[in-house]
């Protein structure tokens, strides 16, 4: 699971300037996080990459430079941090890794390798440099995995009220594009200093309900993970929704926002951007049977038995080596992609009702397999409650992640040597 909301391809707009680059011109020092510096050079590139990615992407128009540099400047801070951290874990990403990744990076831009390579480096920015920002990222990935992602479990009774719940049982797959604002409090907050930042982010919504920019307000003041994309959390289903969100984004308007909502990191602000109807949640079932044996030369001629006329079932009974199937005359009943391995299900979604495969080689043996029907059903108690686990999952790991974020920051030295 990733868990970063942003891609890891905005890394390139939305990291720090060459750290090469910053070594050999240090003129100025505007932060110590844990001893560690960063430059002016850091930040005024970040910045200016940031600029251009926004304004490429988004009518809005951007905060005050000074506000838009502070906010970035706190988006570094926490990246050193993890960096730190990942170092003390002995969290390393190797070469090969990184290389995938920017060629996965390519594939979904639709470009070669070489095409990729010449934008970033259009960009200004080196190609070595930007593998230094995409093993950075893929670092912090691996940190929050390693500290938040491998602590969570789902238990049967949250699956079970999550499945009972509305956006368990929603299968429109309606989805709702959203863009959110967090107000973080202090670790610890007295009654003075909770009243304070209340008072800020009800002052924050109150702006925005009478028609304020959210992706510029956004930027301005969010703490939040998609601060510097304006707040924008993309296209989800309710299930995505975060738990906090859920009971007020089904019956939001579009371009309505509410806020703030008290959560244990701070206030949340969340504007519905769009709504939209998706198709309901179905997937393909397969009706299919099998002659399971461990010799392909038997497979083989019981092939050119069934093609000779010869009875599939009987011939399962007789020679099949699955005992669940075999009794059943080798019937499998229906069958989803999630339910048998990928390599079966890649040869069953090739065959054609009633046509036979080839012997296929499994982990089990060798198969003779034949495609019965195919039917369209809404999900399966099995797949909603997959679904559910992934979902709960992912929600959990969210939640996680903004209180982990929070605390280490918290914990953290840092000195901020400029206004």
């Amino acid at each position: 699971m990733n868990i970063r909301k942003f891609a890891i391809l905005g890394m390139v707009f939305a990291l720090c300037a060459p750290a090469a680059q910053a070594r050999q011109v240090l003129d100025k020092v505007v932060a110590l996080v844990n001893g560690d510096v960063i430059s002016e050079i850091e930040l005024s590139n970040y910045v200016k990459l940031v600029s251009s990615e926004f304004n490429n992407k988004s009518d809005a128009s951007l905060p005050p430079k000074d506000v838009l540099r502070q906010q970035i400047l706190n988006r570094m801070i926490s990246d050193k941090i993890q960096e730190q951290l990942a170092e003390q874990h002995g969290i390393q990403i190797d070469s090969l890794t990184v290389s995938q990744a920017i060629q996965n990076l390519a594939r979904q831009q639709g470009s070669s390798l070489e095409q990729f390579k010449r934008d970033i480096e259009s960009r200004g920015i080196q190609f070595n440099e930007y593998r230094d920002l995409i093993r950075t990222e893929l670092t912090i990935q691996r940190l929050q995995a390693k500290e938040v992602a491998s602590e969570i479990s789902i238990s049967k009774n949250e699956v079970e009220s999550f499945l009972r719940s509305p956006a368990g049982q929603d299968q429109s797959g309606t989805e709702y594009k959203l863009s959110h604002i967090l107000i973080l409090t202090p670790e610890s907050p007295t009654p003075e200093a909770l009243k304070k930042v209340q008072a800020n982010a009800e002052a924050i919504a109150a702006k925005l309900k009478a028609g304020a920019d959210f992706a510029k307000v956004a930027m301005s003041t969010s703490a939040g993970k998609q601060a510097l994309k304006g707040g924008d959390l993309g296209w989800r289903s309710i299930g995505e929704v975060p738990t906090l969100f859920v009971n007020y984004v089904p019956v939001m308007k579009t371009g309505e926002v509410i806020g703030p909502i008290r959560s244990a990191g701070g206030f949340h602000i969340i504007k519905l951007q769009a709504k939209r109807a998706g198709d309901e949640i179905v997937h393909t079932e397969t009706h299919v049977r099998q002659i399971l044996n461990s010799d392909r030369k038997t497979v083989d001629k019981l092939r050119d038995d069934v093609l000779k006329g010869a009875d599939f079932a009987k011939l399962a009974e007789q020679h099949s080596q699955d005992s669940t199937t075999a009794s059943k005359g080798g019937d499998m009943g229906w069958v989803t992609e999630n339910s048998v391995s990928s390599k079966f299900y890649n040869v069953i979604a090739k065959l054609r009702n009633n046509e036979l495969s080839e012997a296929v080689h499994t982990e089990d043996g060798w198969s003779l397999i034949q495609v019965l029907d195919r039917r369209t059903q809404r999900s399966s108690d099995e797949a909603a409650t997959s679904r559910a686990v992934e979902l709960l999952t992912m929600r959990k790991t969210n939640e996680a992640l903004e209180v982990w974020m929070k605390r280490i920051r918290d914990e953290a030295h840092v000195e901020i040597l400029v206004n």
